[in-house]
């Protein structure tokens, strides 16, 4: 107290500052892995790192305050708010600074200034208000099923940390990963992690949670694993609403434990252990088919393996997309003395915001079905990585559907109840625009619909869900503001007559290309905003008010309706389509075009937002559908209303 009474005003206030910023600091780091009441060591370092400052300055120096608290909060900076820009952060200290000085004078009003000050910019950035929604929203209403289930978990009893997995329903096993996982873990802290887990990676346990519903018949079984996040934050348990509600409607659903692969304070596996993931995952299910061969077990004779569906978010998105293909293969192809025998009877993929470059093989699939649906507002990955996993697909069944949906308002974390409503940790979660954010209830309510959609036609439940998975749409969220799910998707039974992945504009197999009044056009490989490639090329073209296309077909035949995809940044914008058989018009329609452009604002800064992703909107083109009349053409004609920038893709029957 006698040191500080010592202290002129200015020493105060500088040495109040620092000793708020370390607490503060200290608070919102959250639990590292030592126990709950971390902070205090956080808070400890912090501060003997203060007063060693110092003791030393203070030897050299009459203003030890000042010099040591400038190194402590530029530590700070570095290290734990490297993501908010200098300017917000000196401002907040100079406003802290302020309150500090004047509250030791009593300058009264001063005083109310900078706290008036520090209350308007501390809402501004703390706020983490949603977009207001009033209306019901009955669009995406899908009630629970009627089938009664049952809860279940497994692991082999050893866990140290969560009580589902120390007295687990039943027991599983330990599998080793060291012909799998890299040699190189990419930890600087390796054996403190083995020691959090209790085990390494020759004996990673299979530890699950399962709901299996009521009944005496087989059912399709669904299986997820999570993605990416603090290993210490469980993410297995954030997919239990869907547990919940999809056994409802008949389906025994699988939620896989990654937790042991996910990052933490100490270290990320970046991108290392992605094989590891789908290979663990694959396992999981060979103990559960081992399980359902157990005349003792309650998943005797119950699943439907011939129907078995794979979800994956995040990483975890990437990893069911390698597990898919590693279900055919007969060897590991990181190392051939693995040998792989799953052949499951894999019906369907579904991917929540993947994804698809951590891994340095890009597999292509063949027949199978494919949801992928992504956020706007995502703030984790740069872009929609699924619809690179949906274009490399090639199907030949004409049933089998491959579909991406891009949901406007949606972020990263809120497919998982765990992971809370922010994409990023503390600093930088209070940079994110949360205003342009759908609340949790909602974007998991849209996602259950898409899904039991999705489940429900490919299991043959529902051979009309498809229409709702197809289908674009643009719903109110209230009187004046509404919101988009746009859907992208193909079928085998499109006959694509072009699809611009050549190198000739005008000329393909299929068609030849005239453009009348358009400059310009040209071929473009569309990439993500961030840079990385969508693996897809489009047909890019600036219109005027009299601009047309016409794609005069070299065998001509008897056609069913045209499928195109289209890219458009105009509000109330109509192509007028028009069939032709030697020049002469035998029908025509007039589309109106979903506006397909959204503001990818993340940050409350835009420059923030350029700096991250490079820029704030994205491609992402719509499927539209346009009946004909049952004649045969030989030329389609596409006209333009209003000047504009378009995309267009997959022109097909």
């Amino acid at each position: 107290m006698k040191f500080f009474n010592n202290l002129n005003d200015i020493q105060k206030s500088f040495l109040i500052t620092t000793l708020f910023i370390i607490g503060i600091s200290s608070i919102n780091t959250g639990i590292i892995n030592i126990g709950s009441l971390s902070f205090i060591v956080i808070s400890f370092l912090l501060i003997l790192f203060y007063f060693s400052s110092y003791i030393l300055i203070n030897v050299i120096s009459n203003s030890a305050i000042q010099i040591s608290s400038v190194i402590v909060m530029f530590c700070v900076k570095v290290i734990i708010y490297s993501s908010i820009p200098v300017p917000i952060y000196l401002l907040f200290l100079l406003l802290i600074f302020l309150l500090t000085i004047t509250i030791l004078r009593n300058q009264f009003r001063w005083i109310i200034f900078s706290t008036l000050s520090i209350l308007m910019i501390s809402y501004y950035f703390f706020n983490q208000e949603n977009i207001w929604i009033s209306d019901s929203l009955d669009l995406f209403e899908h009630k629970k099923g009627g089938t009664d289930s049952k809860y279940f978990t497994y692991s082999t009893g050893e866990d140290k940390h969560r009580d589902e997995y120390k007295n687990p329903d039943f027991l599983s096993y330990s599998i080793d990963a060291s012909k799998i996982m890299e040699d190189d873990w990419n930890q600087s802290k390796i054996n403190w992690r083995e020691n959090f887990w209790g085990f390494n990676k020759k004996n990673i346990p299979l530890n699950g949670r399962l709901w299996i519903p009521d009944g005496n018949e087989k059912y399709p079984i669904i299986s997820i694993i999570h993605g990416n996040h603090s290993m210490q934050e469980f993410s297995d348990n954030g997919y239990n609403y869907l547990g919940e509600f999809l056994s409802s409607h008949g389906y025994i659903f699988n939620s896989v434990d990654q937790n042991f692969l996910n990052g933490s304070w100490e270290g990320d596996f970046k991108g290392k252990e992605m094989t590891t993931r789908s290979w663990h995952f694959l396992e999981n299910l060979s103990y559960l088919k081992e399980l359902s061969s157990d005349s003792l077990s309650p998943l005797f004779n119950k699943v439907d393996f011939n129907k078995v569906i794979f979800i994956g978010h995040s990483r975890g998105g990437e990893a069911v997309n390698l597990a898919a293909k590693f279900n055919d293969l007969s060897t590991y192809p990181d190392n051939g003395n693995v040998k792989f025998n799953y052949n499951f009877n894999l019906i369907g993929v579904v991917t929540l915001a993947p994804t698809d470059y951590r891994y340095n093989r890009n597999y292509k699939l063949k027949n199978i079905n494919y949801l992928s649906l992504q956020g706007s507002m995502d703030s984790d990955e740069e872009s929609f990585f699924g619809m690179r996993q949906s274009n490399r697909i090639t199907n030949s069944i004409d049933s089998l559907v491959n579909t991406n949906i891009l949901i406007e308002g949606a972020n990263h974390s809120q497919f998982n109840t765990s992971w809370g409503k922010s994409d990023l940790g503390f600093p930088s979660k209070y940079l994110i625009n949360y205003r342009n954010i759908i609340p949790d209830w909602l974007q998991r309510k849209i996602l259950t619909y898409y899904l039991i959609n999705f489940v429900n036609y490919i299991s043959g439940k529902d051979l009309n869900a498809i229409k709702k998975l197809n289908k674009s749409v643009e719903y109110k969220i209230s009187t004046n503001d509404e919101l988009k799910i746009l859907s992208q998707y193909s079928k085998v039974s499109k006959n694509i007559k072009n699809d611009f992945e050549g190198n000739d504009i005008g000329n393909n197999e299929n068609t030849i290309v005239f453009f009348e009044n358009i400059d310009k056009p040209k071929l473009e490989k569309l990439n993500f905003r961030g840079g990385k490639s969508q693996q897809n090329t489009a047909l890019k073209i600036k219109s005027k008010k009299n601009s047309r296309i016409i794609f005069k077909l070299k065998n001509d035949s008897f056609l069913d309706n045209l499928t195109l995809d289209v890219y458009n940044e105009i509000d109330s914008s109509y192509l007028n389509i028009n069939f032709l058989i030697d020049n002469q018009i035998v029908d025509s329609t007039e589309l109106k075009l979903i506006n397909n452009k959204i503001s990818l604002e993340n940050y409350k800064f835009n420059y923030l937002t350029r700096k991250k992703f490079n820029k704030i909107n994205d491609i992402m083109l719509t499927t539209y559908e346009v009946k004909k009349s049952n004649r045969n053409i030989n030329s389609i004609s596409i006209s333009f209303k209003k000047k504009g920038n378009y995309y267009f893709d997959n022109i097909a029957f």
